[in-house]
């Protein structure tokens, strides 16, 4: 009888733990993996005891919560995204042979200081003075992606423009021979910003829109004599000049090989100096992209 009464002690005992303990969901706020039963997942999507395991088959929350292969598929496909836009990303140096066409101003360029003509000096037309140049320009540019681009230039006459003329000039009453030497050459720096339109992955429209600046090195040299060849003046004048630019073209290109391209442009670059009105270029060139 005794033994009896302890039993049902014990009994009674044990149901009101039962009865009276907190639910292990309650106490976690678990939630089951709605593929693993077995294991028992918490808000955050961790095994409470001591592990921490991911669902493998559902997402109960974004970011942490979410599966761990699923994080590691987003991983893989950011890099994989990553590295293409890496991959579009081209720099490249390059080389351009550029024809220019000099359009001169309707301005006279004043020459001052000449023992035969003291006080106003000689006026001399600018298409007189200054003519056509052609320069080489050496280019870095990039290409963020397929339809943009941009690219910083440097670009120099490879010789001097020389113009050289015989003329006689009248001051006042005197009549004098003049032997005249013109001689010019320029360098200019700037970027242009260029637009994309691909045709093939070989061939490319090209559009931009640029500014540079332009840096005319300008001098004149007289030698006046009478008519009887009695010398008179030997003097040389600069007349250098400089002017911000605008510039707008566009042009074609060929991908011949991996990371060649082979580049036409036409340029119209307007300008602002007593000389020079505008210049128009005709190139060819060459990239080289790493």
């Amino acid at each position: 009888m005794q033994k009896l009464a302890i039993l049902v002690m014990l009994l009674c005992l044990y149901w009101i733990k039962v009865a009276t303990a907190v639910e292990y969901g309650d106490l976690y706020d678990v939630d089951w993996c709605p593929c693993n039963p077995e294991e028992r997942y918490d808000d955050k999507g961790s095994v409470v005891l001591g592990k921490t395991v991911m669902c493998p088959c559902d997402s109960m929350y974004d970011g942490y919560g979410a599966s761990l292969e699923k994080d590691v598929r987003k991983l893989q496909l950011k890099t994989k995204q990553a590295w293409n836009k890496a991959g579009n990303f081209k720099y490249y140096v390059g080389f351009d042979y550029n024809k220019s066409h000099v359009s001169q101003t309707d301005d006279t360029i004043n020459f001052d200081h000449l023992i035969f003509s003291p006080v106003s000096g000689i006026d001399i037309p600018a298409n007189q003075v200054i003519d056509d140049q052609d320069n080489i320009s050496i280019v870095i540019g990039t290409r963020p992606n397929k339809n943009f681009g941009i690219e910083a230039f440097y670009s120099r006459s490879y010789n001097k423009n020389k113009i050289t003329r015989i003329n006689n000039v009248s001051v006042g009453a005197e009549n004098y021979h003049a032997v005249e030497e013109f001689t010019s050459e320029y360098q200019a720096f700037g970027v242009d910003l260029l637009g994309y339109l691909p045709v093939t992955d070989y061939f490319d429209f090209i559009a931009f829109v640029g500014v540079g600046k332009y840096y005319f090195d300008n001098n004149a040299s007289f030698v006046v004599n009478y008519l009887d060849s009695t010398p008179v003046d030997k003097f040389s004048q600069d007349y250098s000049e400089d002017s911000l630019a605008w510039r707008v073209g566009g042009g074609i290109q060929f991908n011949i090989a991996r990371g060649i391209v082979l580049r036409s442009m036409y340029r119209f670059i307007k300008l602002n100096t007593d000389a020079v009105d505008y210049l128009q270029e005709f190139s060819v060139g060459i990239r080289f992209l790493f």
